[in-house]
């Protein structure tokens, strides 16, 4: 270490105060193992989440399609009624 970088890293000590300088050392040292790692990991479950949200949304649209395919043609839709009148009719 030369007189130079001593004489600031004593500076920046005087300036700040020891707790401070711990603080900033600390603070870098987490960023580095344990901030860091935990954000790429993070990245790694969101891309996952959105692949599987595609897979999801292909065999959705995919069921649609075949469901519109097996649906009756030239049929009209039934409607009930789900009151129940008082003369037994439904």
């Amino acid at each position: 270490m030369t007189a130079e970088t001593k004489d600031t890293l004593l500076g920046i000590l005087k300036d700040y105060g020891f707790a401070t300088v711990l603080a900033c050392a600390l603070l870098f040292v987490g960023r580095q193992d344990i901030i860091l790692p935990m954000v790429e990991a993070h990245r790694e479950f969101l891309r996952d989440v959105a692949e599987t949200q595609k897979e999801i949304s292909q065999a959705i649209a995919e069921q649609t399609r075949l469901l519109y395919a097996l649906q009756p043609k030239g049929t009209q839709m039934r409607t009930v009624d789900v009151t129940v009148p008082d003369d037994g009719k439904n």
